[in-house]
């Protein structure tokens, strides 16, 4: 009887180990899909009537799965907002402050917080316009009608995000992509682990719940 209970309780040990493990694979591949990329619409940024450019303060980039120790890098895909009386085409570059700030001093441009999911843009003055952002020495930069800025870094970093033509004001719609190669290996992994636990705690289960062995007519029974 003892054997039975034990074998129970572990047999339940791995039905829950099991669900755990499925429920898991089955997020990360429903989250990342077959690519191993989630995006993620982090809203639009409307900057004032003369600012020439929107900048951002990046504490980190790149990102994890949580609870598993697989990191991703990360992208950041701007595109003019529909009705955005720009161009069609935006500048986004990145680098750190200290070549961020030689580029914007003395020019209009707004500071964008997030906090909670919502922007806030802070005006910062100027006196001048700015330089074609081509000549600054960004960490990396991208162009276009949806210009995509990789962000391979775990260093802190400034978005620089403006009109392709330095033109104000800049109306744009930010998307935050993050590429994880490994997730999709990893919710395979995973999942399986859960069904070949899943078919050790069935088994074990049966076991706990099955009836003992018959008596045979040979064995004695007390009066």
């Amino acid at each position: 009887m003892l054997k039975r209970v034990v074998a129970g309780f572990f047999a339940l040990l791995l039905l829950a180990i099991a669900a755990v493990a499925m429920f898991s694979g089955g997020w990360i591949w429903s989250t990342f899909g077959t690519e191993g990329v989630v995006s993620t619409p982090m809203g639009r940024l409307t900057g004032g009537s003369t600012s020439q450019a929107i900048v951002i303060d990046v504490d980190r980039v790149g990102g994890d799965i949580p609870y598993l120790p697989v990191s991703g890098t990360a992208a950041l895909i701007a595109t003019p907002a529909v009705g955005a009386p720009g161009p069609p085409e935006i500048f986004i570059a990145h680098a750190p402050a200290r070549t961020a700030n030689e580029y914007l001093t003395g020019a209009r441009y707004d500071v964008g917080r997030r906090s909670d999911g919502d922007w806030t843009l802070t005006p910062v003055p100027g006196f001048r316009d700015l330089d074609p952002p081509e000549g600054a020495t960004w960490e990396a930069s991208a162009g276009g009608p949806s210009a995509r800025l990789s962000l391979e870094t775990q260093s802190p970093t400034t978005v620089v995000v403006m009109n392709a033509d330095g033109s104000p004001p800049v109306d744009v719609l930010l998307t935050l992509e993050l590429d994880v190669p490994d997730a999709v290996t990893i919710a395979v992994v995973i999942a399986t682990i859960g069904l070949i636990t899943l078919i050790m705690g069935l088994v074990l289960l049966r076991t706990a719940l099955g009836r003992g062995r018959p008596r045979g007519v040979h064995e004695a029974v007390g009066p």
